[in-house]
Formats: C-alpha cells, sequence, structure tokens
C-alpha cells in the first residue's frame, strides 16, 4: 500500500509540470565508484525518476516545472540525498559515490550561491573540529584548566557559526539558498529565532513560497508544540523483545527522561555517561529513563547500549531518522531528550551539570 501511495505522489508530482509541450532539461551524473548502481532522482521529497549508473554515467531528463525547487539524487547507502539547484538548465553533477558531500554540480547559478555558502560553513566547521580535537587531548592529559578554556572556545565557534547560518537567511529573504539553508539548519535555532526569520522572509515578499519555506513553517509549528510546559505527545514504540513500549504508561509516578540517541552518534556516545551517571544517582529517587533510538541496525543498536551500560528500557522502530517518535517531537538532530513530570514537558535538551542540577530540582519539587 506503501509503494502504491508513493507510486501516485510521483506521478501527480510530474503530471502536474509535464506535458508534450513544455520544455525539459537534462541532469547528467558522472560518479566514480558507482557502477551499475541504481541513482535516483527526488523533488519535494519523491522519487521521480531513476537510471543506472555505466561506466560513471547516469542521465535524465527532468521536465520544468512552475517552481525553481531543489532536487536531489540518491544512492543505496547515503544516509541522505545530495540536495542541488537546478536553475531549469542543463547541469552535470560530478563526484564520487562514496563522499556524495564533496560533489560538484556545473551550471546552475543558484547552486553556485550555495556552494560559496557551503564554504564558509565547511571553514567553521573544520574550526571546530579542530578545538574538539584539542579539547579530547586535554581530557585525556587531565588539564581541567585548559579543557574549560577550551569548552568556552568551543560554545563562542558554535555561536559564529550560528550567525553564519541567520546571517544569510536575514541578508537574502528572497533567496532559495537562504530558504534551504533555514530548513537544512534549523537545528541551531529555536522556535523563536525560526519565527523571526520567516517573519523576515515574508516581510520581504508576503507572497513568497517555496518547498522549504513550507518545511520550516511545519517543523516550527512542531517544535512549539514540544516545548517546555506542553503535555506530552504520547507514543508506543517496541523494545528490543518487541513488546510494545508507550511513553504515558513508562512515565506514571516518576521523573522520566526521553532521550534521543543513536548507536551511530559520536556525540550521542559521548553524552551517555552523562545520562547513566545521573539515572545511577536519582533512579532510585523516582528518575527514569527511556532511550529512543534512531539506528536502523539492531545489532549495533543492542551492542551500544550494552557497552556503554544503559540499563533502562529501549525503543525504536529501526527507521533511522525516520523514527515516529522523533517526527513527533520534531528531533533534527541527536542527541536531544524531553525531561517529563506528570504528563508535562518540564524541560528540553540537557547535559552534564545541567542534567543534574535539573533533575535533582525536580526531585525536590
Amino acid at each position: 500500500m506503501k509503494k502504491a501511495f508513493l507510486f501516485l505522489a510521483a506521478a501527480a508530482l510530474m503530471a502536474a509540470c509535464n506535458s508534450p509541450k513544455e520544455p525539459q532539461f537534462n541532469i547528467n551524473v558522472n560518479l566514480a565508484n558507482a557502477d551499475g548502481q541504481t541513482v535516483y532522482l527526488q523533488k519535494g521529497g519523491q522519487t521521480i525518476d531513476s537510471a543506472v549508473i555505466k561506466n560513471w554515467d547516469a542521465a535524465f531528463q527532468t521536465p520544468v516545472c512552475d517552481d525553481d525547487e531543489m532536487y536531489g539524487i540518491m544512492l543505496k547507502g547515503w544516509r541522505r540525498p545530495f540536495a542541488f539547484f537546478t536553475d531549469h538548465k542543463d547541469l552535470t553533477l560530478e563526484g564520487d559515490a562514496q563522499n556524495p558531500n564533496a560533489i560538484l554540480v556545473k551550471g546552475s547559478d543558484t547552486q553556485s550561491r550555495l556552494d560559496a555558502f557551503n564554504k564558509g560553513y565547511m571553514d567553521i566547521d573544520a574550526k571546530l573540529e579542530e578545538i574538539n580535537q584539542q579539547l579530547e587531548k586535554a581530557n585525556e592529559e587531565k588539564n581541567q584548566e585548559l579543557v574549560e578554556q577550551l569548552k568556552q572556545q568551543y560554545e563562542d565557534q558554535e555561536e559564529i557559526q550560528k550567525m553564519y547560518f541567520f546571517d544569510y537567511v536575514w541578508d537574502h529573504p528572497t533567496d532559495p539558498v537562504a530558504h534551504y539553508v533555514l530548513y537544512r539548519y534549523k537545528w541551531a535555532f529555536g522556535p523563536c529565532e525560526i519565527r523571526t526569520m520567516l517573519d523576515n522572509i515574508h516581510h520581504a515578499d508576503s507572497n513568497l513560497t517555496s518547498n522549504n519555506l513550507t518545511l520550516a513553517e511545519e517543523y516550527v509549528e512542531k517544535l512549539e508544540r514540544v516545548q517546555a510546559g506542553q503535555p506530552i505527545l504520547d507514543f508506543t514504540q517496541n523494545d528490543p523483545d518487541g513488546n510494545p513500549v508507550t511513553l504515558s504508561e513508562l512515565a506514571q509516578g516518576k521523573l522520566l527522561l526521553v532521550d534521543f540517541w543513536a548507536s551511530w552518534c559520536p556525540d550521542c556516545r559521548k553524552e551517555n555517561p552523562n545520562v547513566v551517571a545521573a539515572y545511577q544517582k536519582f533512579h532510585d529517587r523516582g528518575f527514569d529513563v527511556l532511550g529512543v533510538s534512531f539506528d536502523t541496525n539492531k545489532e549495533a543498536w543492542l551492542a551500544a547500549v550494552e557497552k556503554d551500560g544503559l540499563t533502562w528500557t529501549q525503543v525504536s522502530d529501526l527507521q533511522g531518522w525516520g523514527n515516529a517518535a522523533g517526527a513527533l517531537y520534531s528531533i533534527a538532530f541527536i542527541p536531544q531528550n524531553a525531561l517529563i513530570k506528570e504528563g508535562v514537558i518540564v524541560a528540553r535538551n540537557l547535559e552534564g551539570d545541567a542534567l543534574m542540577e535539573e533533575i535533582e530540582r525536580q526531585l525536590k519539587d
């Protein structure tokens, strides 16, 4: 039934912008290490065409639609599609299937602007990685003074990164690249900040619409629904033995941390010892944890649970970023968490000392 729905959705999308008289443009794909693989062309989250790569090459002939939304290509094994702008002109994608983030797009002015944005982002990200490596070394050497200095540097660089995103969206409100940036990096912002950027875009052009703007609007509406002070959104997922676990039932009579994580997520694994410490310290006083995994591989998930000593209840639908509970709670990055008491979300995204302090405070109330 699901396959039939996807087919009909893709067919409707193609019919809306395709007729014998409509102009078309070509998308040529040239990817090393991909011979024999099927490359899928996507638009609006739906697969609209596919081709088998032969001698590194594949090609699509694509109808011109009324909008100028992004397209994407996807290969089996990639974590997410490679998104790109076309400007409805013939273009070529060149790169290596084993490094999709480095694919070059030739022929689109809009994509060139996105490439320039991405270069600045990667420079900032490289600085963050450099500080992180220094921080790991300082931790190994137990140099606490340097650790604190580097933590502050890391936070400062994260703020630089966040403002880089914000400034581009604010300064280019009608640019489709800005709309992509807003939705792609939504994880960097709270709901108020996202609303501010959306208001600025609509002030610049009240009639402006795009798929990324629609997605950002939908995301912030859901995000506002799961902030501190809001009642929980209930869900049920299976534990590793296939037994259904319902959030509201598990949370009855206790302070519960819903912890969204995955075995493949380095930041999650780094934060796990803090959650373990909180569980060991406060469990006897009525604190509990529900782990919600964004894994797709059950064996990897369970191996990480055992290695990290996660002795509380774990659930997953093994759908990765498509995890239904994650979608319900607008999880755009991991680790994230929600602290729940008496059916209400009392705090979001607590880490380290802040997690310990809030649990202590809630258990005293």
